[in-house]
């Protein structure tokens, strides 16, 4: 609604657009180049290929701390997805029960990306009526914790970090799934995820996708991201236009 309020088409809007288009475009491909190299599971490759693999219509539910920035930098852009999300009183607070009441208001496909604290904080919300007809897909990055956390300055205080902040907890979202009466998969191979997620909305019903990950190899990524588009920007329009 905005963008058709201001006006003429954006392409008419001069130099100044053309060249943030011009640097998106940079940026994504060097984002793709470092996420496609291999075909390991990642926290921001997850967050990508999930968002590409909502069917047009459908819901996306993002959870706050690293889903929701994750999103915000690397899904590429499209559109015919409706984005959803609450934060809650303490950023996990609520987000199953959010997912599943998108699923139950929406009528269409609602694909869920969560970490495992917030799928474990409100793991109650799939008490859900059994003769209730509910069809959405979480998926679930699980390393065991906070990890946003990791990206903050406490978490150079190796002693307490891990009890104070990061918060690991030892469980797993198969134990969810076994408790629940879900349907649970581990995706193992990055290039099998949107796969994976296409598979379990076909399906029907409610369905837990697993994807590995480690919180250090997740910090470390993203700075290896940052570096690249850097980098790439650099030299695509030299270091005093970026």
């Amino acid at each position: 609604a905005l963008t058709a309020a201001l006006g003429p088409d954006p392409a008419d809007r001069g130099g100044w657009l053309a060249s943030w288009l011009a640097a998106d475009a940079v940026a994504a491909a060097a984002v793709d180049e470092v996420l496609d190299a291999d075909d390991v599971v990642s926290e921001p490759r997850a967050a990508r290929d999930v968002a590409a693999a909502v069917p047009d219509g459908g819901v996306l539910v993002t959870a706050s701390s690293m889903p929701i920035r994750d999103l915000d930098r690397f899904q590429r852009p499209r559109g015919g997805v409706r984005v959803v999300a609450n934060r809650g009183a303490s950023g996990v607070d609520g987000f199953v029960s959010t997912a599943l009441g998108a699923a139950v208001a929406a009528a269409r496909p609602v694909v869920a990306l969560c970490g495992d604290l917030s799928l474990l904080h409100d793991a109650n919300g799939f008490l859900l009526d059994s003769d209730a007809a509910v069809d959405a897909v979480f998926v679930v990055i699980e390393n065991d914790g906070g990890g946003i956390f990791s990206f903050l300055p406490q978490a150079g205080f190796t002693e307490a970090f891990e009890r104070l902040f990061a918060t690991p907890h030892g469980r797993s979202a198969a134990d969810v799934a076994a408790l629940h009466g879900l349907s649970v998969t581990t995706v193992t191979s990055a290039s099998r995820l949107g796969e994976e997620v296409g598979a379990a909305l076909a399906a029907g019903g409610v369905h837990l996708l697993r994807v590995h990950t480690d919180r250090a190899e997740n910090h470390e990524l993203h700075a290896r991201l940052t570096a690249a588009v850097g980098a790439a920007l650099d030299a695509a329009c030299g270091p005093d236009q970026r």
